[in-house]
């Protein structure tokens, strides 16, 4: 899929390479199977070859990632946090909804600053943010602050690659699997301490 990906933009002249790029770099938070990091490191890699510049493929990836992180904000501010507290569900009870609130409501700008960083769960992330009513215009800036830091470093290690920037698509697996083990030592500490917390929560 990538190889036929990578030969399709290859044959693109830059306007159009530069809204493939955007289109990738939207998708990926739409779909996250659709490759748009690889896409953005080898758009740095063909400018780093030809006459297009950085600048355009940090400008396109950037708002195709900016954009995409924001239709799922709108998207999670149709779904109202009370729904789930009016249905009380076992697996997710009013309790636990309530703090998630608070939590995300004290964190949520920390989160959506790295959520970039968080691959696997950024269509989630902009979801819940939407979900709590975080305002749109500080979330756009923040998420905008963290989408460029990404791409920066994705484009910075294309470029600086050259004819081997496919090592990053290992680099980008190996940092998938260090953060999912990461995120599930986090949680099951979490439980373990609030199960330690409340015991009577355990009865």
């Amino acid at each position: 899929m990538l190889n036929g990906i990578f030969n399709q933009l290859t044959t693109l002249s830059a306007g159009w390479f530069y809204l493939a790029l955007f289109f990738a770099a939207y998708l990926e938070n739409i779909f996250p199977p659709v490759p748009g990091d690889m896409v953005t490191v080898f758009g740095a890699y063909m400018a780093g070859k030809s006459q297009w510049g950085l600048a355009g493929v940090f400008i396109s990836t950037n708002l195709g990632s900016i954009a995409g992180f924001m239709t799922y904000f709108f998207l999670g501010r149709l779904i109202h946090p009370d729904f789930f507290v009016r249905k009380n569900y076992r697996l997710l009870p009013a309790s636990k909804i309530e703090n998630a609130r608070s939590w995300f409501r004290r964190w949520g700008y920390w989160i959506v600053l790295l959520n970039r960083f968080m691959t696997g769960i950024r269509s989630v992330i902009s979801i819940v943010c939407g979900m709590y009513g975080l305002p749109w215009p500080r979330v756009l800036i923040v998420s905008s602050i963290g989408c460029s830091i990404w791409n920066l470093l994705l484009i910075r290690a294309g470029y600086s690659l050259g004819a081997n920037w496919r090592l990053i698509e290992d680099i980008l697996r190996q940092y998938s699997r260090i953060l999912l083990g990461a995120s599930l030592v986090l949680i099951v500490f979490w439980l373990v301490r609030k199960s330690f917390s409340n015991p009577r929560a355990s009865r």
